[in-house]
């Protein structure tokens, strides 16, 4: 369909269904915090979760979200493999380069789970490191993450309204496709303290699916003098 061979071509039947569950794989919500068990690698394609191993596509949550929202054309695409990384495309780009050290070696089985993925050592090795990182993360160094990102945020929302004037689609596109992630947060978080807020409106609960990743966002009051 994408070259003209001078004969129609049929898309192989697994790409439909690969389709789909890549989206429900996309719209499942990730508990947060992750297991510390669950180490996806976008860069071999393997994860230790244990949808991962079960799935016909060898696709789960936590790499399909941990990549760049792909484009419709990557469906088309896409080459499966026999060895790592079982999936390969341009557009599996990782949203972030902060992936843990590799606990698995390029070419393991991952159908031998018990054996190779989930190790007791490596497991071990792992909550050991959780825990050590977490003793360090005071009080002090919180807050000024939190604060640095508030301040870049600011500045490039700045930098963005001075892009309107230029009426470049090219930006746009590119904030929202990198930022897709983002701008769902955002939305997510506004939405749920508009809805706290309103006395017309449901409020929303604790554990509601299509915002779980706003849970720990803490909604400000509204005065109503």
């Amino acid at each position: 369909l994408l070259h003209d061979t001078g004969r129609f071509r049929e898309l192989s039947s697994w790409r439909k269904s690969f389709k789909s569950e890549w989206q429900r794989a996309l719209e499942t919500p990730i508990t947060m915090p992750m297991n510390a068990k669950y180490r996806p690698d976008v860069g071999k394609w393997m994860c230790t979760c244990p949808h991962f191993v079960k799935s016909r596509f060898l696709v789960c949550k936590h790499l399909v979200q941990d990549v760049h929202i792909v484009s419709p054309v990557f469906f088309l695409e896409v080459q499966r493999n026999r060895t790592l990384p079982f999936w390969s495309h341009p557009s599996l780009v990782p949203l972030c380069d902060s992936l843990p050290p590799d606990s698995m070696d390029a070419h393991e089985n991952p159908t031998g789970v018990e054996g190779n993925i989930f190790d007791r050592e490596n497991e071990e090795a792992e909550d050991e490191f959780v825990d050590t990182a977490a003793g360090r993360m005071d009080t002090r160094t919180f807050q000024e993450h939190f604060e640095a990102h508030i301040k870049n945020l600011r500045d490039f929302c700045d930098g963005l309204q001075y892009q309107i004037q230029f009426n470049d689609h090219r930006m746009l596109n590119a904030v929202e496709h990198e930022g897709a992630s983002f701008i769902r947060l955002m939305e997510n978080c506004l939405g749920r303290e508009k809805r706290e807020n309103s006395s017309r409106q449901r409020s929303p609960t604790t554990w509601e699916r299509e915002t779980s990743n706003a849970m720990f966002y803490r909604t400000r009051a509204i005065n109503r003098q």
